[in-house]
């Protein structure tokens, strides 16, 4: 068995760079050859995975949901195995896998830990394992990216949730799933193999990265007021039985508009007039841990 952790130096404000010595330390005691690269610029990972499937059985993300996107997008099509070390702000998809984030812990199981076959997402021809979503948050996820230059901290989240807020409109969206076609006026739609997004969000609470089929919420457009209750339920996974909110599941879905908007690919922003998703089941290998029982059911 080789490991190659590919590191995010920018990860988490710092942390993935303490975790590469934490990954050292345990992994002079495993014995097991291992190298750790760190990633130099946007995309970097993509490449760095895509070498390396020809010499590693196992590549480790360590980093935040875009690291992790990346490292997938190197890795698909190759019989390497993806395992992830989450190092980021969110950490949304290692949420979905994982009992609990301890980092010691979870290096234990990329080492013993069961090889299994998991579900991902593509949308146009970009891969995706967590979540991707249109409206609203994938207009707030621009907003800060465009502010990060002038702005910096959690005042960033919030000066451009505030912003947004104040100036969404809507998209009028032409949605197609695999039995049912509709027009909305949409406040967000997410399409989920993952459970979580957004820090911890809950869109659709019974997503499952094994079942073959994107979880699909669907919300539409609120007054101000009615957004900003619907948000505490949505954090919890609350929401799915509100009058305003549809769930479904797809094995495809389409949606289009008369003008570009951006479509949040786990955590990135994609710019189009047409996002088309798939699922594809049993696309990749991933390290999933052990508990007292066995292995997760996952």
């Amino acid at each position: 068995m080789s490991i190659l952790f590919i590191v995010n130096p920018m990860a988490g404000n710092g942390k993935a760079l303490k975790v590469s010595t934490q990954i050292r330390e345990r992994m002079k005691k495993a014995k097991i050859e291992y190298q750790i690269v760190h990633t130099k610029g946007l995309e970097d990972a993509i490449y760095i995975a895509r070498e390396a499937t020809k010499f590693f059985t196992k590549i480790v993300s360590v980093g935040g949901d875009g690291t992790l996107n990346e490292v997938l997008n190197g890795i698909v099509g190759s019989k390497s195995a993806l395992a992830v070390i989450p190092a980021g702000t969110g950490n949304d998809f290692a949420k979905t896998i994982y009992p609990s984030l301890n980092i010691d812990d979870i290096i234990e199981s990329i080492l013993d830990g069961e090889i299994k076959r998991i579900d991902v997402g593509k949308c146009n021809e970009k891969y995706f394992i967590n979540i991707a979503s249109a409206g609203i948050d994938a207009e707030i996820a621009h907003r800060v990216q465009r502010m990060k230059k002038y702005i910096s901290g959690k005042f960033v989240y919030l000066s451009a949730l505030f912003k947004t807020l104040v100036s969404y409109k809507g998209i009028d969206f032409n949605i197609k799933l695999d039995d049912v076609s509709f027009q909305s006026n949409t406040l967000l739609i997410t399409a989920s193999n993952g459970k979580y997004y957004g820090g911890g969000m809950l869109p659709t609470p019974d997503a499952d990265i094994k079942d073959g089929y994107f979880d699909v919420c669907h919300i539409k457009n609120l007054n101000k007021l009615k957004i900003i209750s619907l948000l505490n339920k949505f954090i919890k996974g609350k929401h799915t039985k509100l009058k305003e909110v549809t769930i479904f599941k797809t094995k495809r879905l389409t949606i289009q508009a008369e003008q570009k908007f951006f479509v949040n690919i786990d955590g990135e922003n994609l710019e189009t007039i047409e996002a088309n998703l798939e699922i594809y089941k049993d696309f990749i290998n991933i390290v999933l841990p052990k508990n007292k029982d066995g292995f997760l059911k996952i």
